[in-house]
């Protein structure tokens, strides 16, 4: 008896282990023809798209970067190869789009856009609801959503011409919204349920649609004396009744956040310029990338759990209350 058990157990064993091996070298499995690809990306300048440029730039993939400025435009062109082509676009702008489209075309020509990356974005505010005007909503929507549907619409002929792919870059905090960052959570959370319904009409094209949902990475978003920053300044401009209210606990709450995030966020973006490219290149790409530590064993827990419970692991405390040493700069500012 114990001797078939140990068997069996084995035997079980082993056929798990070979479909580990299996899935492994399948996940790995990238498609042909790398160097006859191009792939459009947005928000090179810097950060996840920069790194994703130069990942597949070095795959020999042709490569066309969406710059914003022309030091972002050179600074990459410096560090890539001559096949990797750079255009200026603001996503913001229908006319620009426009212009970064009619280049696309003028390089692929019949063999249409095997990728389109949207990485482009932005996140203004570091603050309460309260302290953080309407433009700043509309700004984060602009760039993070409306900048990737604007994109996507332009471009979708050529990834239909090719039966190619769309990736958009969202945000873990699209499933479990963090407070504070009001304006992007909501921007982020457009672009997934964007994804999500236009993978699911471009179902039998060809087409296919990728989410890709970081976690915490150091990039200049991240930058904790620029989150610093942007939260002065949202405090500066408050209501002086909002400013008392939300100026005590909340905002050591939010400083506290900043200098945990500030160690704990993951040192290495480029695990997600790999998963954008393997959202690229695999013969078997998943449809949705979460990338990082936290994403994995934080934010996904939470997606998990009754939400009443995520409200009180992750919601501010009571207002009022002692103002943050941090802070307090802020009061002998104001006043002068």
């Amino acid at each position: 008896m114990w001797l078939f058990a140990g068997l069996m157990f084995a035997f079980a064993s082993i056929v798990i282990f070979l479909i580990i091996l299996t899935h492994i070298y399948i996940s790995k499995a990238e498609i042909e023809s790398l160097d006859k690809r191009y792939v459009f990306i947005t928000g090179c300048d810097t950060g996840f798209g920069n790194l994703l440029a130069r990942t597949l730039d070095a795959k020999g993939v042709k490569v066309i970067a969406g710059c914003l400025t022309e030091k972002g435009s050179n600074d990459l062109k410096e560090v890539t190869s001559s096949r990797l082509k750079t255009v200026l676009i603001d996503v913001t702008d229908k006319k620009s789009i426009k212009a970064a489209y009619e280049f696309t075309l003028e390089h692929t020509g019949n063999e249409g856009l095997w990728g389109l990356v949207n990485n482009a974005g932005i996140m203004p505010t570091f603050a309460p609801v309260e302290w953080t005007p309407v433009e700043d909503f509309e700004g984060a929507c602009k760039v993070n959503l409306f900048g990737t549907i604007s994109v996507s619409l332009q471009f979708l002929p050529l990834l239909r011409q090719s039966q190619g792919r769309l990736v958009n870059v969202s945000s873990v905090t699209s499933t479990c919204a963090y407070p504070g960052i009001a304006n992007y959570v909501i921007s982020k959370a457009g672009v997934k349920m964007f994804s999500t319904c236009l993978r699911r009409e471009l179902l039998n094209t060809g087409v296919t649609v990728h989410s890709i949902e970081p976690g915490g990475f150091k990039t200049n978003i991240t930058e904790q004396d620029r989150l610093i920053n942007i939260l002065k300044k949202a405090y500066l401009r408050a209501e002086p009744e909002t400013r008392e209210f939300y100026g005590g606990q909340i905002t050591t709450r939010i400083i506290n956040g900043m200098k945990l995030s500030a160690k704990h966020v993951r040192g290495h973006p480029q695990t997600v310029a790999d998963a954008m490219t393997h959202a690229l290149v695999a013969k078997q790409p998943k449809l949705r990338y979460l990338v990082g530590t936290d994403a994995h064993l934080f934010f996904r827990l939470l997606s998990w759990l009754p939400e009443w419970i995520v409200d009180h692991i992750i919601g501010w405390p009571a207002p009022y209350g002692e103002v943050s040493r941090d802070f307090e700069e802020l009061h002998d500012l104001k006043n002068k």
